[in-house]
């Protein structure tokens, strides 16, 4: 074969970067390649292919112990998002002892995120191992709009194959499976993104104003920690009920204003004396 010229060997290393630079495109683009739009546009733009993939496993935790209910409206905004194209039903799985200590799903709430209760199948499995186990064998049957698990993030059964698995079942049948590590987690994951929520403020709802406000949409930031393929930032968003998808928060008015703490000072109090 005769030696390639310098203008074709160019041509080759340019075709080869190309091919590199598109490779986690290209995945994504296989098994389970739709993709959802969270409605905004700057975060839609970090993720590959414009939006989650829905064929894929995304982690979900807490930035800390006191946003896990929050981080809980977010899971049900995100399923929501997943279940609107699908009129299957969308698995919780939910160990019968939880993890987590913040109640239980309540349905007017789920409803507020767009995600309807009467679609929802809430499993109660005994442990962690078992908590898996149903996510996988939900997802392997292909009819589940979405799959939902709570696993704490420190259980020794999550570990790198236990998310590889479900990571793989995603792809085979094309369905989104969210993942709620808690406010632990960190460890080694398959998982195509990995968030971190944290609550925000609430906002006023628009045109109460007048009347003081009235407290409206939720709020979140969410921190993109890792995204195969794309690119990490982090978002202060809001659910807009009426569309079921996030807005930016930041030009939604506050329903509270933050105000600065008054400093400590000392005082002498004159207490009368008693007869």
């Amino acid at each position: 074969m005769p030696p390639l010229s310098q203008q074709d060997a160019r041509a080759a290393l340019v075709a080869d970067l190309r091919t590199r630079i598109a490779g986690p495109s290209a995945e994504f683009a296989e098994a389970g390649g739709r993709f959802v739009s969270l409605g905004v546009e700057v975060i839609d733009a970090a993720l590959p292919g414009g939006g989650l993939k829905a064929g894929a496993l995304h982690e979900v935790g807490a930035e800390d112990y006191r946003d896990m209910g929050a981080t809980t409206g977010f899971l049900a905004a995100l399923a929501a998002c997943f279940a609107e194209n699908g009129s299957g039903p969308v698995l919780w799985c939910q160990s019968a002892q939880p993890p987590f200590d913040i109640g239980a799903l309540y349905g007017p709430g789920l409803a507020a995120f767009g995600l309807d209760p009467t679609r929802l199948v809430l499993a109660l499995p005994g442990s962690a191992t078992d908590c898996l186990w149903a996510m996988e064998e939900a997802l392997r049957s292909g009819v589940f709009a979405a799959v939902i698990g709570e696993v704490d993030g420190r259980a020794a059964a999550l570990d790198l194959t236990a998310t590889r698995r479900l990571q793989l079942a995603a792809e085979e049948k094309g369905t989104p499976v969210l993942l709620f590590t808690g406010h632990g987690g960190g460890a080694a994951s398959a998982a195509v993104t990995r968030w971190r929520i944290a609550a925000l403020p609430g906002r006023i709802v628009p045109g109460t104003e007048k009347f003081g406000g009235l407290t409206g949409a939720s709020c979140w930031r969410a921190a993109l920690a890792r995204v195969r393929g794309g690119a990490p930032g982090a978002w202060n968003v809001a659910w807009h009920g009426g569309d079921k998808g996030f807005v930016l928060a930041d030009a939604i008015v506050p329903a509270f204003k933050e105000t600065p703490p008054v400093p400590a000072e000392a005082r002498v109090v004159a207490f009368r004396q008693s007869a």
